[in-house]
């Protein structure tokens, strides 16, 4: 009985324990916000981040619910906060929007140097509501020109590998990748050409069966256009992306179906990234999302 009875009141404490350290987490990510837009060659020496951490990038996205927004019921925010010590990137996700008390998921990431001027990359996740440990590992090999990748999860195993090699030809780039889903039985392939400021994408997988071929072509320094194709449906889309020192626009026309944007503006601490879908049909559906990079 006795036994119980600690038990039961440790439960309490441990619980409570859990939401002091993430709201002391949230502390932290809002002093991130404060001091976002100082330069990053500035040096602040009284917040945690900027004395045990160093190369920190908080990420805040949102995406707006209703073309009417009441409050922010409408909003669905997500915090990406993620810091380096010594030779870990470690962090958090947390859902704003649905008002939890602990995070979504943690994660960390280690980064080494192997032979033939190569690196391997780590990536741990755990997530919280799944109660899963999902790894993902990529190797890249600059001398060899190739990339291999490969992910799963302590439920799942082994979900995907993939791989991808670089070729010259004639002072021109080709890409060429794959990836398979051992649990959709799915392939996908790509083959990227980039020649004298024309780019080619050719995509393809064996679900949809719809390959996309996009063309790209600079104007000049500050225009360029990309038109794609779907070789099966036919269905067609023209590009336009407009640069400016800073930012730029990029606009996609979908002939009977909507209209979408995306505009990148580059500040000294970070970059504001805001999207849109327009549908021609019902310009209320309206999808906004944004999200901001704070370097520091």
């Amino acid at each position: 009985m006795n036994q119980l009875k600690n038990n039961f009141k440790s439960e309490p404490n441990q619980t409570y324990g859990k939401a002091m350290m993430f709201q002391f987490l949230i502390c932290v990510t809002l002093l991130s916000l404060v001091f976002g837009e100082i330069p990053s060659t500035t040096k602040v020496t009284n917040t945690l981040t900027t004395s045990f951490f160093s190369n920190a990038i908080l990420q805040i996205s949102a995406a707006v619910k209703d073309t009417s927004v009441n409050g922010v019921e409408g909003f669905n925010f997500n915090i990406v906060a993620p810091f380096k010590f010594q030779d870990y990137v470690v962090g958090f996700r947390y859902a704003l929007g649905n008002f939890k008390k602990v995070p979504e998921s943690v994660f960390a990431r280690r980064t080494f140097e192997t032979g033939n001027e190569g690196t391997a990359t780590v990536n741990a996740d755990y997530d919280f509501a799944d109660n899963s440990l999902n790894l993902a590992a990529k190797w890249n090999s600059d001398s060899l020109g190739v990339t291999v990748e490969a992910d799963g999860d302590t439920k799942r195993k082994l979900k995907t590998v993939g791989v991808s090699k670089n070729l010259s030809i004639k002072d021109n780039k080709l890409t060429v990748t794959g990836a398979y889903d051992l649990l959709k039985k799915k392939v996908k392939g790509s083959a990227f050409f980039d020649a004298d400021g024309t780019t080619v994408n050719f995509k393809y997988d064996t679900e949809e069966r719809d390959p996309l071929l996009e063309v790209s072509r600079a104007l000049d320094d500050k225009n360029e256009i990309t038109p794609s194709i779907r070789l099966r449906s036919g269905e067609i889309s023209y590009g336009y992306k407009r640069k400016w020192h800073g930012g730029s626009l990029l606009s996609r026309y979908f002939p009977g179906d909507k209209v979408s944007f995306e505009w990148k503006d580059e500040g000294a601490s970070g970059t504001w990234t805001t999207t849109a879908d327009v549908p021609l049909a019902d310009a209320s559906a309206t999808k906004v999302s944004f999200s901001r990079e704070w370097n520091y």
